[in-house]
C-alpha cells in the first residue's frame, strides 16, 4: 500500500522593486525573513548574497515571479522528500533552456579539451546556516570521504574515473580548484548538472564533527534492534544530501526540509543563503 505524502514549501509574500536593480546590486529582503532581520538573527539580505549573485533570466514565455504563497506537493514516499533537490536544481553546473551547460553555483569554470576543468565558486557564497561556502568543502570531500577506506571502501564514485583513473585534484585558493584527467571525461559536467547529481563537495564545518580525523570522540551510535554502528555508518547517516533527510544538513538548495522522517507531513522553508536572485533583486 502507497501512503501519499504532503510536502509544504513555504515561501514569502509579495514585494517589488524598479527594475534591473539586481544589475545595481539592490536588493529585496524576503518579507518571510524580515522579521528576522529586524531582531538580528539574520544579517540583511545584502550581506547574505555572494559578492556576485546569479541572476536568473526568464526564459521564453517566463517572466519575474514574486515573492509569495505556499507551494504543496504529493509524494508517495517519505524517501521522495529529496524531490526537493531534484526540482529546486541547484548544481555546480546546470542545464539552461537551451539545453547548454552553464555555471550555477559556480561564478565560472574554465573547460580545457574536457580533461581539466577549473571551477571558480562564489566569493562570499554561504551554506544554509550561514557558513562559508569555500575550497574547503571539495578538499573535505575529496581528501576525507571519497578517499577514506571506512566512509567509501570502494574508492571515489565511477562517474570521477576515466579507464580507472581517478581525477588529480588541486585546490588553488579559497575560491578556485582544479579537476583533471590524462584524458578526456565528457561525462563530469553532465552528472554534476544531472537531476541526480554527483556532489563532488560536502559542508566540511558540519561534518567534520562526525568524523574520527577532527574528532577523536566521534563515536558509536546505536541502530535498528540496538545494534551499534560505528563513527562511519553515523558519518554516512548524516550526509545524505541527495537524500535530503536530515534538516541538520547544511545545503545549498534554494529550500530547507525541517522535518525528520518518518513522517506523513514534510516542511521546506526557503533558504536566506541562496545564491540566486532575478534582474528585479527578488
Amino acid at each position: 500500500m502507497i501512503r501519499t505524502l504532503a510536502v509544504l514549501i513555504l515561501v514569502p509574500l509579495l514585494a517589488s522593486i524598479a527594475p534591473q536593480a539586481a544589475a545595481q546590486g539592490k536588493f529585496i529582503e524576503p518579507p518571510m525573513l524580515a522579521e528576522q532581520v529586524k531582531a538580528g538573527k539574520l544579517p540583511p539580505v545584502a550581506k547574505r548574497l555572494p559578492e556576485v549573485p546569479l541572476v536568473a533570466k526568464p526564459g521564453a514565455g517566463q517572466e519575474p515571479g514574486q515573492h509569495g504563497g505556499d507551494l504543496s506537493m504529493l509524494i508517495g514516499r517519505s524517501r521522495d522528500v529529496r524531490m526537493l533537490v531534484v526540482y529546486g536544481y541547484a548544481r555546480l553546473v546546470g542545464y539552461d533552456t537551451n539545453f547548454n551547460i552553464v555555471p550555477d553555483i559556480l561564478e565560472s569554470i574554465d573547460a580545457k579539451g574536457e580533461r581539466v576543468f577549473t571551477m571558480k565558486l562564489r566569493k562570499g557564497h554561504r551554506w544554509s546556516d550561514g557558513q562559508p561556502f569555500t575550497t574547503d568543502d571539495f578538499r573535505y570531500f575529496w581528501d576525507d570521504v571519497a578517499n577514506n577506506k571506512e566512509l567509501s571502501p570502494t574508492g571515489p564514485p565511477s562517474d570521477l574515473l576515466v579507464s580507472g583513473e581517478a581525477p588529480k585534484v588541486e585546490i588553488l585558493d579559497k575560491q578556485t580548484l582544479r579537476y583533471s584527467w590524462s584524458k578526456p571525461n565528457p561525462d563530469f559536467l553532465p552528472r554534476m548538472a544531472g537531476a541526480s547529481p554527483l556532489f563532488i563537495f560536502r559542508p566540511a564545518h558540519y561534518l567534520k564533527k562526525f568524523h574520527r580525523k577532527y574528532n577523536p570522540n566521534a563515536g558509536e551510535a546505536k541502530g535498528g534492534g540496538g545494534v551499534k554502528r560505528g563513527w562511519a555508518a553515523v558519518h554516512n547517516r548524516e550526509d545524505n544530501m541527495y537524500q535530503f533527510d536530515n534538516p541538520a544538513l547544511p545545503t545549498l538548495q534554494p529550500w530547507i526540509n525541517t522535518t525528520k522522517p518518518p513522517a506523513d507531513r514534510f516542511v521546506a522553508v526557503r533558504n536566506p543563503y541562496f545564491h540566486r536572485v532575478d534582474a528585479n533583486g527578488r
